[in-house]
């Protein structure tokens, strides 16, 4: 009950925002095992692509592999400057322990601000965005000097972690602290790096009791209202949710 409040007091404040329903039926309730399903589509107008061939690779990939959760990390480097971005490369790989996954695209030599301080610390905070701080978190992605601490520049708001040294987003609903357990250089077919894997291992959760459901130990995504990145600056919202039962073999 104090998550849907929660729920209907962020719509109340940004108008905008579509309404998230829950289906009590999965897209097709009648559907059966060894039935065909058939897409809007003929099957026959399927291409092929070779990948080294694409104008844009960045472009295709980021459009193609939808949707994808937004990791807003912070990170500090070891002069104790802060730093925060967001990054659509980012998953979970596992959950015991959880490990958590985001790619520094390496824009520079070296990589950016974020792989140079979690190489260095090994320590870096992960926020999932949620609809309500979407504009902020995305003004963190400018090319900032290393000296210039993000949270400042967007209106975000610091607050101590509680295992890391890397401040925490207050506005976040749910924030993870992390301690690095590897990073993983990715070479193109020139041999040059063009994104490095950080792989964190989660040491300490804040979520917020209003997105969390504290009876069966999860977090309701009606609440949390997280943010997917598309293509390009092209960003989604949830819509319908419905569960589909594993099936019994």
């Amino acid at each position: 009950a104090a998550a849907a409040l929660f729920a209907l007091q962020i719509l109340g404040r940004r108008e905008r925002r579509q309404i998230i329903k829950r289906r009590e039926q999965s897209l097709v309730p009648g559907w059966r095992p060894g039935q065909k399903q058939s897409p809007p589509f003929d099957l026959s107008e399927m291409l092929r692509l070779d990948p080294d061939e694409l104008p844009s690779k960045y472009n295709f990939f980021i459009s193609a592999y939808i949707p994808r959760p937004i990791a807003l990390v912070s990170s500090v480097s070891k002069s104790g400057h802060v730093n925060l971005a967001p990054f659509s490369y980012s998953s979970i790989v596992n959950h015991d322990p959880g490990i958590i996954v985001f790619s520094c695209v390496d824009k520079s030599s070296g990589g950016g601000d974020t792989l140079k301080n979690v190489e260095a610390t090994k320590e870096f905070v992960v926020h999932i965005v949620s609809e309500w701080f979407l504009e902020a978190a995305n003004h963190t992605c400018g090319n900032f000097a290393p000296e210039i601490n993000e949270f400042f520049q967007s209106g975000l708001t610091p607050v101590s972690s509680f295992k890391v040294q890397p401040p925490r987003v207050a506005e976040a609903a749910l924030a993870m602290e992390c301690e690095v357990i590897q990073t993983i250089p990715m070479k193109n077919s020139k041999d040059l790096v063009s994104s490095t894997l950080v792989l964190g291992k989660v040491i300490q959760i804040h979520v917020n009791k209003n997105v969390y459901n504290q009876e069966k130990a999860i977090i309701v995504p009606e609440a949390l209202r997280p943010v997917a990145r598309l293509g390009g600056n092209t960003y989604s919202l949830i819509g319908d949710i419905f569960d589909i039962a594993r099936p019994r073999v």
